[in-house]
């Protein structure tokens, strides 16, 4: 495949990331004027790590077309119904959610609405249009006020007798066919097919989009030559970026954010600048530094110097640090040697072995904080 993406990319100036996981549209944008992409050039990329084979013939799915796909199904049409018309039947749909409709509503924009997804059925003449993708949308929608609603419907009445045969199913009961093709479709988008958008493809969309907070973090990195990454173990390369965005929402005492990702990035590439960040050494450390100010103390160089060397030479890279304390901790607990609460997340155990650390290998700073488990490190 290296040879295939090699020959693809001749001709871009700009190359970029491609493989089946992703393909980084952010750095093949750079080939293009004002950066949009033609969706062939997209599409003649996903062929090079997905060939799907021999193309189909072309058809229009739409208005009553067939698709040749492996049947003779025919596509969604789109419509715009009133809310009378509009059913839910719960055999082929999850409970509805109210948080779920809240968490939407309060973040409702229409120009975000996505198209809901329907079953057409036809019962002693009379259609039901029933939902199986897109219900929480809906009931939001009607709260802002809609009157008539956008729909991507399917009709049952319009599907082949071969196709509901081929399924498996007897073409006169076709209303218990379209049950099972709406349960079906249901599973096939919310479970087994979707995508999650990539926390690194949501901080990029919200930074250049000019997001505020997601600006401000960017700003930091950049302070310490940081540069977030999908994957990557390059020096300084960040990969975690809903810890980074965690550690910077830790306020200090005066309700400011941003200080600790801040402190913990500058120690971490002041120490180590060839190494990747390490998740659990920035982010326990930006905890520590939150820790300390809130007990109203100030953490400041001579501090930093003083972890520096007891991590360094005990340890060595960033890595070991954070593996052999979490290694160390384990062991105190199964010994049953260690006193105090027990730690219920990784950052935790590595704050709690950092703190122990500091203080038993001689810390001079009296003022740090304490650990909430000890044990000998």
């Amino acid at each position: 495949m290296d040879k295939q993406i090699k020959e693809y990319q001749q001709n871009f100036k700009y190359k970029f990331d491609m493989d089946s996981k992703a393909i980084d549209l952010r750095e093949m944008m750079k080939n293009y004027d004002v950066g949009i992409i033609p969706l062939e050039d997209i599409h003649k990329a996903i062929k090079v790590v997905y060939d799907p084979g021999k193309p189909k013939t072309p058809v229009d799915p739409y208005k009553g077309a067939s698709i040749t796909h492996n049947s003779h199904i025919v596509a969604s049409q789109t419509n715009f119904v009133e809310w009378k018309d509009l059913y839910l039947w719960p055999l082929f749909q999850r409970d509805v959610s109210p948080n779920h409709i809240k968490k939407i509503y309060q973040d409702f924009d229409p120009t975000a609405v996505i198209t809901p997804c329907v079953v057409k059925f036809t019962v002693k003449d009379k259609p039901y249009y029933c939902v199986w993708d897109g219900h929480h949308t809906l009931q939001d929608c009607r709260f802002a006020g809609y009157t008539t609603f956008k729909i991507d419907y399917i009709d049952i009445d319009d599907i082949t007798d071969d196709k509901i045969k081929a399924d498996g199913w007897d073409p006169a009961d076709r209303l218990g066919y379209g049950i099972w093709l709406a349960g079906s479709n249901m599973i096939r988008i919310n479970s087994k097919n979707k995508r999650p958008l990539h926390a690194y493809d949501e901080f990029m969309i919200k930074l250049e989009t000019k997001d505020r907070d997601t600006v401000s973090i960017m700003n930091i990195l950049k302070k310490h030559q940081v540069v977030p990454h999908r994957k990557s173990k390059a020096e300084k390369s960040l990969t975690q970026i809903k810890s980074a965005i965690e550690c910077y929402e830790l306020s200090d005492s005066n309700g400011v954010k941003g200080r600790f990702l801040d402190r913990a990035l500058k120690f971490h590439t002041t120490i180590w600048p060839n190494a990747p960040i390490e998740l659990e050494m920035f982010r326990p450390m930006a905890y520590l530094y939150q820790v300390a100010d809130l007990e109203g103390n100030v953490l400041d160089n001579v501090w930093d110097n003083e972890m520096a060397n007891l991590l360094t030479s005990t340890y060595g890279d960033p890595w070991s640090v954070q593996e052999k304390l979490k290694i160390s901790y384990h062991r105190a607990v199964e010994d049953g040697i260690g006193k105090g609460k027990i730690a219920q997340h990784d950052r935790e155990r590595v704050l709690n072995g950092l703190l122990c650390l500091y203080h038993q290998r001689g810390g001079k700073n009296t003022h740090t904080p304490q650990p909430a488990y000890r044990w000998q490190i």
